[in-house]
Formats: structure tokens, sequence, C-alpha cells
């Protein structure tokens, strides 16, 4: 979903930075803190999705907090009368209030880029910086006795020295030997510094996510499906780890490994208990990895049926995680939420709680299948195309021309990816430039129904990014539950700008408001850069508002995006 928006301080955002690659951000932490961050992004030209540079930090005032939602679960925080984005007749974005919405399709991500810092290993040495209770081990030398620091008792010194070892709380993952071994202290059994993550560790992670738990030195999973147990069990016999199986009268297995290191990896990437998530990292790994963790969490706790999958949790954080990484394998994802009570008859408790479902599939029947109808750019591929209605009807298969009238009219306010293919096609093959069209088919965008706007008893200051990189008309980023294109664009004059300024002014309620004079109807706030413009607005960029005398128009479809002919500087 794409809204101007400005957020409440912890919404999510999902960034890439250079320290730690993609994950999830409070909005208002990156503001106050500056973070040098990537955001995901759609391109308007092209509508497609790739990350650019975060370019400025806004605090805005405080506000009162909405919640949108649609058909899909999606759901962000934004604040009142931000506009959300969807397609016009001619097929270029365009903007709509958000309390004018409901019922309208807007933009959603299709997928999300790869990562450009893509994790192939596991670092245990960097995973455990600083914890004492690992312990580093060096056969080739570099981990001296003189580097430990007073946290060690002098009486370990010796013990250290004698095996070339030390804590990692006195050993930087920047000055240990590539050929350290790790280990839990007081434990004979170690691991090499570097784990590959291969697509058996990810699906042995999701597993772990859906089914298991963890203690300080073991880890448990329990299933009826013996074959998923024998498969965790030859993960871990492959490592020297020791196994304990258990099977109980109900049919269910439960094995528990007994390692206080891969118990510690194992809580370290994913947490334990009830909040065991998709850990951040994850999104950093190569996709056939990501691919079988949502394959073990599928195994783990999802049921699969022939046209989706639908994973059941009580974690609202890891639906939304799933459903960003359904995302990121080109899926389409669903979540929705019940009140559940159960009864633990030995006990004689009553307990209630709310289960997350997310469904994903690759091919779903209706939802993410319909884009706002581009009546006026179809009906212009046709005269290109120089076809009668009837001619375009016989092209595309259909039995009457009121098939392609009804679509160019604007009947209908959607129409199916598939018929805009069949449309695409027919206008293609006889000689027409469909680019727009070919660019609004493509998995990058989709488009979902705003089911529900309302209003939240939040009031509280809000935060924005600026994401104009080079001064190029992106301004847009991803947050919110599941993933949701958010607009950044705000009436700022740019840096160099030199005019009158005009303020436009519409009354989108239903009763007539009066202006006396004197009275305060806008404002003004200065932000001051700590350095000067790269790009400054004027002449060289192509601005057309520098210089203006007076009130002026909107000259917004003068821009690429919106069909015009401003040449992109």
């Amino acid at each position: 979903m794409v809204v101007h928006a400005s957020l409440p301080y912890d919404e999510e955002v999902f960034l890439w930075t250079p320290e730690d690659g993609y994950g999830f951000y409070e909005i208002g932490d990156i503001v106050e803190n500056e973070r040098q961050a990537r955001a995901v992004s759609f391109d308007p030209q092209t509508l497609r999705v790739s990350t650019h540079r975060v370019t400025n930090y806004i605090t805005n005032p405080t506000k009162r907090i909405y919640r949108v939602s649609l058909e899909s679960g999606r759901e962000v925080l934004v604040t009142k009368d931000h506009n959300l984005f969807t397609l016009d007749e001619q097929g270029g974005v365009t903007r709509l209030p958000s309390e004018d919405t409901e019922g309208t399709r807007v933009m959603v991500p299709g997928t999300l880029p790869s990562s450009p810092s893509e994790e192939t290993e596991l670092d245990l040495v960097e995973l455990f910086e600083g914890d004492k209770e690992i312990i580093a081990y060096a056969a080739d030398g570099g981990l001296e006795a003189a580097e430990l620091d007073d946290s060690v008792p002098p009486g370990s010194h010796q013990h250290y020295e004698s095996r070339n070892a030390a804590p990692l709380s006195c050993v930087s993952s920047a000055n240990a030997p590539a050929n350290t071994e790790v280990a839990f202290k007081q434990s004979d059994a170690r691991l090499p510094r570097h784990l590959e993550i291969t697509p058996e560790f990810g699906w042995l992670l999701g597993f772990y996510i859906a089914e298991g738990s963890a203690r300080r030195k073991q880890i448990q999973v329990g299933n009826k499906n013996e074959a998923y147990l024998d498969r965790v069990a030859e993960w871990f016999e492959s490592y020297d780890t020791s196994i304990y199986r258990q099977e109980r009268d109900n049919g269910l297995e439960r094995l528990t490994i007994c390692s206080a290191l891969w118990s510690k990896i194992f809580r370290r990437l994913a947490g334990a208990g009830s909040e065991k998530n998709i850990p951040d990292r994850a999104w950093n790994w190569p996709e056939p990895v990501l691919e079988a963790l949502l394959d073990g969490l599928m195994d783990g706790d999802g049921c699969r049926r022939e046209a989706r999958d639908t994973l059941y949790t009580a974690n609202e954080s890891l639906a939304n995680r799933t459903m960003y990484l359904a995302a990121r394998l080109g899926l389409h994802s669903s979540a929705y939420s019940r009140e559940r009570e159960t009864y633990i008859e030995p006990s004689d408790v009553h307990n209630e709680s709310t289960e997350w479902a997310v469904d994903t599939a690759s091919d779903p029947h209706k939802r993410g299948q319909y884009v706002p109808t581009p009546c006026a750019l179809l009906q212009r591929y046709r005269n290109e195309a120089d076809m009668t209605m009837s001619e375009a009807a016989d092209a595309m298969g259909y039995s009457s021309k009121s098939s392609i009238s009804n679509v160019e009219n604007g009947e209908y306010g959607s129409v199916k990816r598939d018929t805009l293919r069949r449309f695409r096609d027919s206008y293609a093959d006889a000689g027409v430039d469909t680019t727009r069209l070919d660019q609004i088919l493509r998995d990058d965008i989709r488009f979902e129904e705003v089911v529900d706007v309302e209003e939240t008893d939040r009031v509280e200051p809000t935060y924005d990014l600026e994401v104009q990189p080079n001064g190029k008309t992106v301004e847009n980023f991803l947050g919110g539950r599941g993933g949701v294109f958010l607009s950044n664009t705000a009436g700022l004059c740019d840096p160099g700008y030199e005019g009158q300024i005009t303020l436009e002014l519409s009354n989108l309620g239903t009763a007539p408001v009066a202006l006396t004079p004197e009275m305060r109807i806008s404002q003004l706030t200065f932000t001051e850069l700590k350095n000067p413009a790269e790009r400054p607005y004027g002449a060289e960029r192509g601005s057309k508002y520098q210089g203006q005398e007076g009130p002026q128009a909107s000259r917004i479809q003068s821009d690429d995006e919106f069909g015009g002919d401003q040449l992109e500087r």
C-alpha cells in the first residue's frame, strides 16, 4: 500500500543498512539517529521494486494516528488525510486521500529485492561477540592469554594460554583467526567459526521456530511426522551431537538435542518460547535458503492444500514476517486472526488467545489478481492498433465487442490481470508499444482493496523518511504489517528554490468552512541542512516552479511519471 505517510515512533519500516543488511527498524529510532539506510521502494516510472538511498529524516508535529487496513490483512498506522497510490485511466501513478479510498485498489509489493549484501556463512564469533559463555580456540595461535582482560580471573589465564583459547568477551571478530573454533564453556564439543547457510539449515531453523523450544543446554522439537524428526536428528548427528528421542502415547515424538552451544545459536538467531521469530539477518540469505525456511515453518505448524499453504501461530510478529517472507519469494499472502479458547482438563484452566493464520500461494484465485482499470490507456492502444472494438474482440477471442467497450468505458473499477494480458498481447501483435502495460503486469507491484480507515486513540509526534536519491522521484518506503509502501511526499520547498509559494486549500468535508481575515490556516517549518544541497532546485534540474510569481496551478502533470514531457535531469 502506498500512502503519504507520517508514522508513529514505533511503526516498523523495512530497510537495508550497511551494518546489518535488511531488517526491521522503528521509524522513530531511524529518524532520531539519522541512520544511513536504503529503503525498499518502487520507481513510479517503471514500477520496479528495488532499494534507494534515504536522503533525509523528518520529525513532524503531534497528530492523531489512523489505522488503514487492506483485504489481505496488511495494515499501517499513519496520520490522517495522507495519500494512497493507485493507477489513473492512463495507467499512471496517482494519489487518493486515504479517507476516500475504501473500496479502491492500492499498491502493495508483489516481490522484494534480494539483499545487496548476501550472507552465505554464519560467523559464530561475530554472532556471539562479547559473550563470556562462549570460548574461542585457535590451533595455530592468535588467541594468546595476553589478550585476556580483567573479567577473566588471574587463576584462569594459564588454563586459556595452554589451550590457545579465550572467552569471546576478550576476542573481537575482526582479530580472531579464520580457523577459530568455538565451544560452550566447560564443554569439549566444538564448532567451526563459519557455518555454511544451506537450504537444510534454513529448513531446520523454520521447523524450530514453528515446533521447537530451547532451554539453556538443550533444544526440543516435537511432531507426529517421524520423517521430519529423522531429518532434524540427521542434521545434528552430522555434528556429533547427542540426541534423546521419546515417543508419547498420543503418537507425538519428541527429540531432545543435548547441546548448550546449539541451543545458544538457535536462541540467538530466532529466540525461544512463544516469541520465536524469523531473524532479521535471514533477509540477507540466498533465496533457496529462504524457500526452505518457509517450508520448515509450514512442515512444523502449517497446513498444506492444493491451492495454498497456511501457517498457524499465536505470534503476531511471526505472522507479519511470514508475509514479508512470502513477498521476498514472489508469493501472494494474506493474514487473518481469530480468538481461540482452550481448556486444559487436568488443571481445569481456560486459556484465551489470538491465533493468526497466514496463507501463501503462488497463484491465488482472486487476491492480487485485479488491477485498477487503465481504460484510457487501453483505448489509446486500440486506436494505435487501428482496430474497431469488434476487431479487437475477435483478436482477443471475445464473442462481442461489449467485452471491449465495458473495459474502455470504465464500467468496472478493476480488471483481472489475465484480461489485461489479452489486451496487451493483441495490441503488441499489432505493432503497438505496450511498455506501460508491460510494467503494470510485472510481478513487482500488486493491488489490494482498502477495507477500512479508522481513527485510533493515539495522538503523538510522527516521523518520516525522504527518499529522493539525486533528486529522483521515488518518495516511498516499505513498512507496516505485511509490507506496505509508504509515500514520503510532502509540501516542501527544495534547497535552492526562489519564488512565491502557492497555498492550495481543499474542503474534503460535506459542510462549508468559513475563512475570516487573519485566521491561521497554514504554517511554514524550516529545516536547516548540515551540508550544502548536492543538487539544488533550479534550472539545471529543469525545476518547473523556480522563479514563479503569484498563485500558480499545479504542474505535476508535466512530470514523466504522470505522462508529461519534462526531461529527467
